[in-house]
């Protein structure tokens, strides 16, 4: 809006175009050149690290005794915004508040979104500033016949590192352009053309050193930007930056460990390819290692998903009432594949769990009368589906958990590695196949989105965060999705009869588990609506990112609406709650200070006296 030459007011309708989106910490370091500045440390494991860390914990004390006062006395000072600092807000939108105290437990955070009008922004998320835009220009004629023009984008080499640089590719005029954009400011560090013979991105994969989680050994002359390989449509290799040697022969040294799977929604297969090399040595293209011809028995594929939040740590274990463990099955390789088969008048879902580098599959699921739309979603050790059954006029939710064959050898073990070292490396190929356990619940309504909340370690219980067609948000604890829920008693079994259970012994829950019997119906309770009263339309995409706070996930969800809240799965066990009386406690602290200076002095001065006698 413009008036009298002035603008008043900018609706960026890009934003109700939202096809992908990413948290991004603003505490970050700025460049790939700041991380290779920084020391290389020798990676170890287990009590090694343990040690290694309380060992320097003296050092660092001693080295910054100013920036722990700092960090004191701002921890005990409620700390104010800079109000004369103008901030670009959407029309009508308010900054909460509590958006300070969202930033002081972590939660100041950007949300880098990539939008099918060729814009991408940058906002902040506690309080819906735009911070920067960049719009891609993309040629006419340069996409393919029905393929999208819009730029996707990849933070390399994941949310989760101390610092990431933004990978944006687009179409361009004889091929592909990549942009290299410093995520906090939208500075563009490099860009190049990608000369391909498909235009259609298939997967971006970033380069490490072997065994590295981080760009040491790499010179910043040699790459000034994060390395990363491009995989096209047309199963074309593209090593970026080109014109780096260096980051070619890391691509050599690391091509025996990548792999590429696709997944054919026109021709219904599933592929899985390795990365080879050509009689330079170079990784220039890709070999088929084993397909899935789902389409040849009739099959369509209708969604399929990898695990989230594989950047940041997990619990690998499950400890039951009994202080028994059950080993989850962790692996980052899985790939969930929903299909339906339509035969007759008749419809059945299957649901395959494939590892992506092998091609096993570890687990197939049948449903009977189950259809699409289906929305998938995959964490840690489990699949969750949700889908229409329309023999039965209904919604249903079927979740898949997988655990080790593994008996449990005590937590010496757990701790000590049971001998085998902390660290130990594992082929796909020979990997145990897992325990499937499967359940199916009735849910009461339809879903657009789905995703799953996120924590630094993982320790927190994981929600489920569904954008529900009634136009609102709703969570739902993962642990109402457990396929462990015991089967209640009834008649006969309840009588003394023997009791059937679909759980092998090892996995079933032992009566000291607080875990509540199974219930078919999931119950939509209007305390676990996130949006409230405001209603959320046409919700396409949900993401969720770590805080600062074990017990605090931020979720952000798109759409032709977007919204952004904190989620606290199992409440706020970490921080005081906002009443807390402060002062009193204080107030107390002071007290118990001064009488132990005075109870001093009085007692020295007593035993002086008692000397003299």
């Amino acid at each position: 809006g413009v008036q009298g030459g002035r603008v008043m007011w900018v609706r960026e309708e890009a934003l109700a175009s939202i096809h992908q989106a990413a948290f991004y910490s603003r505490t970050a370091a700025a460049s790939a050149a700041d991380r290779l500045a920084e020391p290389e440390a020798e990676e170890v494991g287990g009590i090694a690290a343990l040690t290694a860390q309380l060992a320097a914990l003296p050092g660092h004390l001693a080295k910054e005794p100013a920036d722990l006062m700092a960090a004191f006395a701002t921890w005990v000072t409620p700390r104010k915004r800079a109000a004369q600092r103008k901030m670009v807000l959407m029309p009508d939108a308010v900054v909460p508040s509590a958006s300070e105290e969202l930033r002081d437990f972590g939660a100041d955070k950007l949300v880098i979104v990539a939008t099918k009008a060729s814009k991408l922004f940058a906002i902040e998320a506690t309080t819906s500033e735009i911070v920067w835009t960049e719009y891609i220009d993309v040629p006419a004629g340069s996409c393919e016949a029905g393929a999208t023009c819009a730029p996707t984008m990849t933070l390399l080499p994941s949310a989760a590192a101390p610092a990431s640089e933004l990978l944006v590719l687009a179409p361009a005029a004889g091929g592909m352009s990549a942009m290299w954009l410093e995520p906090l400011t939208g500075k563009a560090l490099h860009k190049e053309l990608v000369p391909t013979s498909s235009a259609n991105l298939a997967a971006v994969t970033p380069l490490l050193p072997r065994g590295k989680h981080h760009l040491h050994g790499l010179h910043a002359a040699h790459a000034p930007v994060h390395p990363c390989l491009v995989i096209d449509a047309a199963h074309g290799v593209h090593v970026l930056p080109s014109k780096s040697a260096e980051v070619q022969q890391l691509a050599a040294e690391t091509a025996d460990t990548l792999f590429h799977y696709e997944v054919d929604t026109s021709e219904q297969v599933v592929q899985g390819f390795a990365l080879s090399k050509n009689e330079q040595g170079h990784a220039d293209k890709l070999l088929r290692l084993w397909n899935l011809e789902l389409g040849g028995v009739g099959e369509k594929v209708l969604a399929a998903v990898v695990p989230e939040h594989r950047e940041w740590d997990h619990v690998p274990v499950h400890i039951k009432g009994d202080a028994t463990i059950l080993y989850k099955y962790i692996n980052k390789n899985l790939l969930a594949v929903a299909t339906e088969d339509s035969r007759g008048n008749a419809t059945f879902l299957n649901l395959y769990v494939v590892d992506s580098v092998t091609g096993h599959v570890l687990h197939q699921g049948h449903i009977a009368g189950g259809s699409g739309p289906v929305h998938l979603v995959a964490c840690d050790n489990w699949v969750i589906m949700h889908y229409r059954n329309p023999k039965r006029t209904r919604f249903e939710i079927t979740v898949v958990e997988l655990f080790q064959a593994k008996a449990d050898d005590g937590p010496w073990d757990i701790i000590f590695g049971g001998g085998h070292g902390a660290n130990v490396t594992k082929s796909a190929h020979h990997l145990d196949m897992p325990v499937p356990l499967q359940q199916t619940y009735i849910f009461p309504t339809g879903v657009s989105a789905i995703g799953v909340t996120a924590t630094l370690k993982g320790i927190t219980p994981r929600s489920i965060i569904m954008a529900l067609t009634t136009d609102h948000v709703f969570t739902l604890p993962k642990d109402l999705l457990n396929p462990r829920r015991p089967y209640p008693q009834v008649g006969a079994v309840a009588a003394g009869a023997k009791k059937k259970s679909s759980v092998p012994a090892q996995f079933a829950p032992t009566k000291e588990e607080a875990l509540p019997p199974y219930v078919a119906l999931l119950p939509v309770k209007p305390t676990d609506i996130l949006t409230h009263s405001h209603s959320t339309s046409l919700i396409e995409g949900i993401i969720s990112s770590p805080s600062a706070l074990e017990s605090t996930s931020l979720v952000f969800g798109y759409g032709l609406d977007v919204f952004f809240t904190p989620v606290q799965s199992a409440k706020a066990y970490d921080v005081l709650s906002p009443g807390f009386n402060y002062v009193f406690l204080y107030l107390s602290v002071g007290v118990v200070l001064v009488s132990w200076a005075i109870t001093s002095v009085v007692a020295s001065k007593r035993a002086l006296q008692d000397r003299w006698k």
